[in-house]
């Protein structure tokens, strides 16, 4: 037996999010909210619910506004994805929003100002 270096739900969550890239390229106008990028897929043990997060660029919309696009839309996009799959069935779709670049400037921004001023 092989070992493998990640678990099943860990390669699951990396193919969800290639297929789910192409549908937001091909088949989702997500022209209203910026572009958009899918940081990660968290899949349950059990891989019946997907946690997207993703991140967008040059959006004029909120965070929530831009889960909240999404969230609306996972039916259809489980449908999409359903097509896609090879997998006996198709995990439940929820989107997170991944502040994660916000948050590590503001982090970097205090590393700056800590080294101008040492006191």
């Amino acid at each position: 037996m092989t070992i493998k270096p990640f678990s099943r739900s860990e390669r699951f969550g990396v193919e969800i999010q290639k297929i789910l890239g192409e549908i937001f390229y091909k088949e989702i106008n997500t022209s209203s909210i910026g572009f958009i990028t899918i940081t990660e897929v968290k899949m349950t043990n059990d891989l019946k619910i997907a946690k997207i997060y993703i991140s967008s660029i040059n959006s004029l919309k909120s965070e929530d506004s831009i889960v909240n696009f999404f969230n609306k839309r996972s039916k259809y996009i489980r449908g999409f994805l359903g097509k896609y799959l090879t997998s006996k069935s198709v995990p439940e779709l929820r989107f997170f929003y991944d502040n994660t670049e916000f948050e590590a400037e503001k982090i970097e921004k205090l590393f700056k100002k800590l080294k101008k001023d040492p006191k």
